[in-house]
């Protein structure tokens, strides 16, 4: 009865948490419903306003540097405007004369601050005038040669490179030519310092911004913050990407993201860079927004979430109170009927006693009520598999079925859970595979499933028991892998609505209008489960029901229908091991006169006690749930100690069995014949004999 009662708590704690978990579902779903699109959608849109604030941030930088191009342009020209009127000067008329060349070169400079030096030079590149003039021992020759053949060449004016003076400065020259009577007598070139563009740079630039200019050579004219690089090479004021032609690095490390304006009448750039960290700060910009928008969205979702539970729950408080009277008064229901059907067997027992006592002599009404009582065992036996198996979830006691002789075999007891006006066919093909799973929980299965099908047809109808061989499960279930036997068990009852196909496995669930429990299909689902199986239905509404065990294949050799009596030999020497005296004593009773020798023990120490200071023990029964030492732990160092002896288990229960422990001996029931004991200790003995008769060859020698 504990045990039981154990087993409907279970179902009944399990069934609860699904409620719950059923229950809180649609505020789950609201809650993702909401909060998924809107999270996609702020992704979405922070994604656009960031690449648009980029794409903005690279409009501005591009009319940044376009912007400067221009203003150092119009700089420029102007300067070479005035430098062409005092070029076409009748004091640069040649021969120019050196005191008027020095007067007027004096006054521009005074004019003209920019204007570093002025010079003349001839068409060979030698500087004849300058201002101030050149130190005696200084070169005659041009610096920047590259510009003035430039000039040569196009007879205008040009804008020449950034170079290094003899005197460590550098400055680039702004020439233009000295035609008389359309023909080019000489050069004027105004030698600038790169402070008159540093300015330009600056004008408008915000501070964070670094801009510079290079030269056709590629070297640094002028920039914002570092004057003294002027006239060297670009890199080694800011290190242009290789990868992106709009990324470079300063040499102070900074990253920049660049765009570029050429002047159009030099080959002068212009650059300006905006640093990364801006690019990275709109970013962090918009994942703040996004974030903010997801927690307001899940403030309200979850408003939404809480608000609808309440009404869920307040809408469930009704069904919720029903459904646990439903499942007390089908636990209720149940258990009156267990305690009924425990108290009609203690009343065979307690008459059978009585009787005994009173007629010992009488062998005819001895023998007549120990039949009512073994028969009262059986059905107990029965009962007791049955409450198990509602929730057991391994497949222990799995053995090898032929189903058409199993069927046979149960053909009575399966008749007697229908009723006079249900006619039941039996069709099982000759080549029927067999199948290996629990027989207690097989016929346990049937029973239920054929209870189920008289139910359905009130009136009266037929049942048709069927199997046929699945050589893939794949087929009938996408969960089931290999061969398996598809046995089904078909009525012509009024069938099951299709809202309720779904839930005809579930506890307590009943489509029937007499109160029943609602257990049965349930035990028939985790059997099914347990054997590594599954159980399909199908209906038609008013034409009946269709429900189908699909079971694994045993690989076992097939049994041959008619079999010859096994001769039992028991073994001599037998050890008994249980820590209840009563059935202990019951053991002992059940083969005496069968073993010569019986031992007992009533825990697993003693055992072993008497197995070291008794050798000629042959075999070994011993009960499962015992303190301190188990019956598996005792047969596991029996096998490491005593690899020859014979172990036999039995048990009422075991938790260890229930939840699929792997136990290679044999496991007898309680309570168990005398007939099932023998064959288990005659079976577990001779496996042990060939097993010692095996000679293991040592195949790391060689002769």
């Amino acid at each position: 009865m504990q045990v039981w009662h154990r087993s409907l708590c279970q179902i009944a704690e399990r069934t609860t948490l699904g409620y719950r978990l059923n229950r809180a579902r649609p505020a789950l779903l609201l809650l993702s419903a909401s909060l998924i699109p809107v999270i996609i959608l702020a992704a979405a849109i922070g994604w656009l306003f960031v690449a648009e604030q980029r794409r903005a941030l690279d409009d501005e930088v591009r009319v940044r540097a376009e912007t400067i191009a221009t203003a150092v342009q119009r700089e420029l020209n102007t300067q070479i405007q005035l430098l062409s009127v005092i070029a076409d000067s009748p004091r640069f008329d040649l021969p120019i004369s050196r005191s008027s060349f020095a007067e007027t070169a004096r006054r521009l400079r005074e004019r003209v601050p920019a204007w570093d030096q002025i010079r003349v030079s001839d068409e060979a590149g030698n500087v004849v005038l300058a201002l101030p003039p050149l130190d005696p021992s200084a070169s005659r020759r041009v610096i920047d040669v590259e510009s003035h053949d430039r000039l040569l060449k196009s007879q205008e004016a040009v804008i020449g490179n950034v170079v290094i003076g003899q005197k460590g400065q550098p400055a680039f020259a702004i020439r233009v030519p000295i035609e008389r009577k359309d023909r080019l007598r000489a050069v004027l070139s105004a030698i600038v310092r790169p402070a008159m563009v540093t300015d330009l740079l600056r004008a408008g630039l915000p501070d964070t911004w670094p801009a510079w200019i290079v030269d056709g050579q590629d070297r640094l004219v002028a920039s914002t913050g570092a004057a003294d690089l002027a006239g060297t090479v670009e890199s080694e004021y800011a290190r242009l990407s290789a990868a992106d032609a709009g990324s470079a690095t300063l040499k102070g490390g900074d990253d920049l993201h660049i765009a570029e304006a050429t002047l159009k009448e030099t080959p002068w750039r212009v650059k300006v860079g905006i640093p990364v960290a801006e690019y990275d700060r709109l970013a962090r910009k918009a994942l703040l927004l996004l974030v903010a928008g997801c927690c307001f969205t899940l403030l309200l979702a979850g408003a939404a979430a809480f608000l609808l539970q309440r009404e869920v729950n307040a809408r469930n408080r009704e069904r919720e109170s029903v459904a646990n009277w439903q499942r007390m008064d089908a636990l209720g229901k149940l258990t009156g009927q267990a305690a009924h059907d425990f108290n009609n067997l203690l009343m065979v027992f307690q008459s059978g006693i009585e009787g005994i006592k009173r007629r010992r002599n009488d062998e005819q009404r001895v023998t007549q009520l120990l039949g009512h009582m073994s028969d009262g065992v059986a059905k107990g036996k029965v009962i007791t598999q049955r409450l198990l198996s509602f929730s057991r979830r391994s497949n222990q006691g799995a053995a090898h079925v032929e189903l058409e002789l199993k069927l046979s075999d149960l053909k009575p007891l399966l008749r007697q859970a229908l009723n006079d006006a249900v006619v039941m066919d039996v069709n099982l093909p000759d080549d029927l595979w067999p199948v290996y799973v629990d027989p207690a929980g097989l016929e346990i299965a049937l029973i239920n499933l054929l209870t189920n099908a008289r139910e359905a047809m009130p009136n009266g109808g037929r049942v048709i028991v069927s199997a046929r061989n699945v050589p893939e499960g794949v087929v009938e279930d996408p969960t089931l892998r290999g061969a398996f036997v598809a046995l089904s068990v078909t009525d012509t009852g009024k069938g099951v609505d299709p809202p309720d196909l779904t839930r005809v496995f579930e506890p307590f669930f009943s489509t029937k209008e007499n109160g029943r429990a609602g257990l049965g299909l349930t035990q028939v689902h985790s059997f099914a489960r347990a054997a590594g199986g599954a159980v399909k239905v199908s209906s038609l509404a008013g034409r009946g029901s269709a429900f189908t065990l699909l079971l694994p294949k045993s690989n076992a050799t097939r049994v041959p229908k008619e079999g010859t009596n096994t001769v039992l030999d028991l073994p001599k020497t037998v050890l008994i091991v249980d820590d209840t005296p009563a059935s202990l004593d019951s053991v002992r009773l059940a083969l005496d006169g069968f073993v010569q020798t019986i031992l007992t023990a009533a825990s697993g120490a003693e055992a072993l006690a008497i197995l070291r200071s008794h050798p000629d023990v042959q075999a070994v029964i011993s009960d499962v749930m015992m303190p301190e030492m188990s019956g598996i732990e005792l047969a596991e160092v029996i096998a490491r100690d005593y690899p020859r002896l014979a172990v036999v288990l039995m048990t009422g229960y075991s938790d260890q069995l229930e939840a699929g422990a792997n136990v290679t001996r044999p496991v007898v029931a309680k309570p168990f014949r005398n007939e099932e004991l023998a064959a288990a200790l005659t079976t577990e003995q001779s496996k042990i004999l060939q097993l010692s008769n095996v000679v293991r060859l040592d195949t790391s020698s060689r002769s």
